[in-house]
């Protein structure tokens, strides 16, 4: 069994986007490990701990770097990334609920 990682971009419009990745591995407490590392135990930057980013096709001024985590599931599909369960979770505890640097991230707008 592997563990699906599901997780949402929304922009400031409120326009959603869809993000999942399989990891190997399972852990029965993954999601509450997970949380307790998350800004306001939902929001976090993917590309932080690994994990591809998927927004729309143009960046507008709505768009920003912050995810939110919705929830784990386990699953018999393939994963989809290089990661395991446990490598997943020890890289959101090493970043913690304080860690999170969204600095890092300036979100160039498309120019029409």
């Amino acid at each position: 069994m592997n563990t699906k990682f599901n997780y949402l971009y929304r922009d400031a419009s409120n326009y959603k986007k869809q993000n999942s990745v399989v990891v190997s591995g399972t852990d029965d407490s993954a999601e509450e490990k997970i949380r307790k590392a998350l800004l306001d135990e939902e929001n976090f930057i993917p590309r932080q701990v690994g994990l591809p980013e998927e927004r729309f096709n143009s960046v507008t001024e709505d768009d920003h770097c912050w995810f939110e985590f919705l929830y784990i599931e386990k699953t018999s599909a393939p994963p989809t990334i290089d990661l395991t369960i446990e490598q997943l979770i020890e890289q959101f505890n090493d970043i913690g609920p304080c860690g999170w640097r969204d600095d890092l991230y300036a979100i160039v707008v498309d120019q029409p």
